[in-house]
C-alpha cells in the first residue's frame, strides 16, 4: 500500500471505507467535522481502498482519531503500517506521545470500541499500553421524564458569554460548546449570576449527548437536569427514539433520568520519547 496525504476530495471514499470496516462508522459529514475544523486541523493519510489513519495533535500530545482497514486486506500489515506512519508524522510535528482515543474536542469515539477486537489487538501488538476506559450511557427517549422547562437553545448572540463561561470553568470543553452553539445544539439554563448549566448534543456525531456542564458553585444541586432533559426532549421532537450520552464522568446523574450503561471504549497510549 502506498500511504499518501488525503483531503476533502477523498471524504466520500473514506466514509465508504468506514462503512465496510467499522461497527460504528461515522458519516462523511461527521468525518469532515472531525478532520477539517480550523481550531484543530487533522492529518489524513493512507489509501481509501485499503486503509486510512487520521491523526490530530494538542501541543505535545498526538492522537489517532480514526483508523480503518478494509476487511479484505487485513492480516497483511496494513494497520501496522498506518499506525507506524502516524507515529512518525506526529513525532516529526513535536508530539512526545500517541493516544488512541480521548482526543477531545473533535473526537469520533472516546476510545476503541470494545467490539473492535482487531483494532485492540493492533494497538497491543504495536506496544501501546491500555491507560483508561471510557463509558457511554444509553437512554430511551420515548419514556423521558417531563420537560422541566427553565432552559433555552443558545444562539449566535450567546457565543461570547458561552466562551467566557466555559473558559473560566470548563476550558477543556470550550471548543465543543462553541461548535454546539453554532450548530443549534446547545441548551442552557441561567440564573441571576450567569449561565448555570449547559447540555450539548449532536456536536461531533449525530445521536450523541455531551458535554454536560454545571457551574462549579452549583454542582450537586441537580441544576444540570433542566438543560439535559431539554436537549433530550428536543432530540425526541426531531423523531429520534434513543440517544447515547458520550464519555460520561459521574454515572449517577444520568442513571437518575433513566439512562443505562452502554458501550465501553479502551484508551491506549505509547510514549514516543
Amino acid at each position: 500500500m502506498q500511504i499518501r496525504e488525503l483531503g476533502r476530495d477523498d471524504l466520500a471514499a473514506i466514509a465508504a471505507l468506514a462503512a465496510r470496516s467499522l461497527v460504528d462508522p461515522p458519516t462523511a459529514d461527521e468525518l469532515e467535522r472531525a478532520c477539517f475544523d480550523p481550531d484543530q486541523p487533522a492529518e489524513i493519510r493512507g489509501d481509501p481502498k485499503v486503509g486510512v489513519v487520521v491523526t490530530a495533535r494538542r501541543e505535545h500530545e498526538g492522537f489517532v482519531r480514526f483508523l480503518a482497514v478494509d476487511p479484505s486486506t487485513r492480516r497483511a500489515g496494513v494497520g501496522t503500517a498506518l499506525l507506524a506512519d502516524a507515529e512518525t508524522q506526529l513525532s516529526s510535528a513535536g508530539a512526545t506521545s500517541v493516544t488512541i482515543g480521548a482526543d477531545a474536542p473533535f473526537y469520533l469515539w472516546p476510545g476503541i470500541d470494545t467490539r473492535e477486537l482487531a483494532a485492540i489487538c493492533l494497538a497491543e501488538r504495536s506496544k501501546y499500553a491500555r491507560v483508561d476506559v471510557h463509558l457511554n450511557m444509553d437512554i430511551t427517549l420515548t419514556g423521558l421524564a417531563p420537560d422541566p422547562g427553565g432552559h433555552r437553545l443558545a444562539t449566535a448572540d450567546d457565543l461570547p458569554a458561552i466562551d467566557a463561561w466555559s473558559n473560566r470553568h470548563w476550558a477543556f470543553w470550550t471548543a465543543e460548546m462553541h461548535r454546539a452553539a453554532r450548530q443549534d445544539g446547545l441548551v442552557l439554563s441561567e440564573d441571576a449570576d450567569s449561565i448555570a448549566a449547559v447540555c450539548a448534543y449532536d456536536v461531533n456525531r449525530r445521536g450523541l449527548v455531551g458535554p454536560v456542564a454545571v457551574r462549579p458553585d452549583l454542582l450537586g444541586r441537580g441544576v444540570g437536569v433542566a438543560p439535559l432533559l431539554g436537549a433530550l426532549h428536543r432530540m425526541r421532537a426531531d423523531g429520534r427514539t434513543a440517544a447515547e450520552i458520550a464519555w460520561v464522568g459521574p454515572i449517577v446523574p444520568y442513571a437518575r433520568i433513566g439512562a443505562t450503561l452502554g458501550r465501553s471504549f479502551l484508551v491506549y497510549r505509547k510514549d514516543l520519547r
